[in-house]
């Protein structure tokens, strides 16, 4: 795509006079950095960064019967989720190939707003919109009604406080409540995609840059970093946590990635259910586990993995993680390797030793 026909989010000005330098992401003209990437991978894990996530999609399902359709779509139990709950659920199609990974959120029995990635706004609605008309519901497409700022690390309630008389530090992870700024209606949730505490504030378009700017004024004193995509994706990778496009696609399922405690068995039926029960019960399926190697062999995606001379896979995320200071990745491979196992890359010609681990990489002292 031609860089000036991308979209730009409504945070898109405050960002380039903040020293942002972009990349086009998913149609959108995102921040890539801001200080550097490495600083700002630094100040997440210590303090706190705050990213702009305008670009991922919105959309509102609403109707007697929204939580029985729900459940008939995505792979989690949304029954099972109780007002102000945001659930994770991979959305798969009849084949058991992921179409996204979102967030859901239930705002009452027959209203739920579900977060999707900016990439596949148009999927999940070319799906959805089909299967609706079987069910007492409606579908609309609101992310045009919202910005999203994404303020995360260790110092994040502390910097909430600052600002808002609401006590935002007893929100519980996984959980998310409106509340009043500016005489608007806004919605924040303890959520993320770095691996560090933070939280995620929904509002409108308008205020994006007002509390985009209240929020930097209010973490000076906690040394808070704008953050961009590049920090982003390092710290998800360190955390272990899949991206669409590198670990789940149209061709890669929940079950390869990983994700099967996000998959209800239990629920008689839902989209790609029996699809992917085939492929739990396969022991050829092909499975994401993580590697760790010597700085001088940092994994990238599509490098080669082997065990014991054959090939087994490639990687689809990696890089140096400057938290461990060492080369991790992830794979999707065939047959699955035991933790621990020895196992190579191969990379410009020669073969370099690396480690099969337990995923994540990086986890937080709670």
């Amino acid at each position: 795509m031609n860089p000036s026909l991308a979209k730009t989010t409504p945070l898109y000005q405050v960002c380039q006079q903040s020293g942002a330098s972009f990349t086009e992401f998913a149609g959108w003209s995102m921040p890539l950095q801001f200080s550097g990437i490495l600083q700002e991978v630094n100040a997440v894990r210590n303090q706190a960064g705050l990213f702009d996530v305008s670009h991922m999609g919105e959309l509102l399902v609403t109707g007697s019967e929204a939580t029985t359709f729900l459940n008939q779509m995505l792979t989690n139990d949304i029954a099972k989720a109780r007002d102000g709950q945001v659930i994770y659920s991979p959305l798969c199609s009849a084949d058991g190939g992921t179409i996204d990974d979102l967030l859901i959120y239930r705002l009452s029995a027959e209203e739920y707003l579900l977060v999707v990635n900016a990439v596949n706004i148009q999927a999940v609605l070319d799906f959805l919109r089909p299967q609706a008309s079987g069910f007492k519901v409606e579908l609309r497409d609101y992310s045009t009604l919202f910005a999203l700022l994404a303020l995360q690390g260790p110092a994040a309630p502390a910097i909430l406080d600052t600002i808002f008389p609401e006590n935002f530090s007893a929100l519980k992870p996984f959980r998310f409540l409106k509340f009043t700024w500016q005489q608007h209606e806004c919605m924040i949730s303890r959520t993320g995609y770095t691996g560090e505490d933070g939280f995620e504030l929904y509002t409108a378009p308008t205020l994006a840059e007002p509390l985009w700017l209240e929020l930097t004024q209010a973490g000076k004193e906690h040394d808070l970093h704008p953050a961009g995509l590049g920090a982003r994706d390092l710290l998800r990778l360190e955390a272990g946590l899949p991206l669409f496009g590198n670990e789940l696609s149209a061709q890669i399922s929940p079950i390869q990635a990983g994700l099967e405690k996000f998959i209800a068995w239990e629920k008689p039926d839902f989209s790609g259910r029996s699809a992917l029960l085939q492929e739990k019960d396969d022991p050829t399926t092909p499975r994401r586990i993580g590697l760790v190697a010597d700085r001088s062999a940092i994994p990238r995606p599509g490098t080669r993995v082997y065990w014991e001379d054959q090939a087994i896979g490639q990687i689809t995320s990696g890089t140096f993680s400057p938290t461990l200071q060492k080369g991790i990745g992830m794979a999707i491979v065939s047959p699955v390797p035991p933790f621990g196992t020895q196992l190579s890359l191969s990379l410009r010609g020669r073969f370099y030793p690396a480690e099969c681990v337990q995923l994540p990489f990086y986890k937080r002292k709670r």
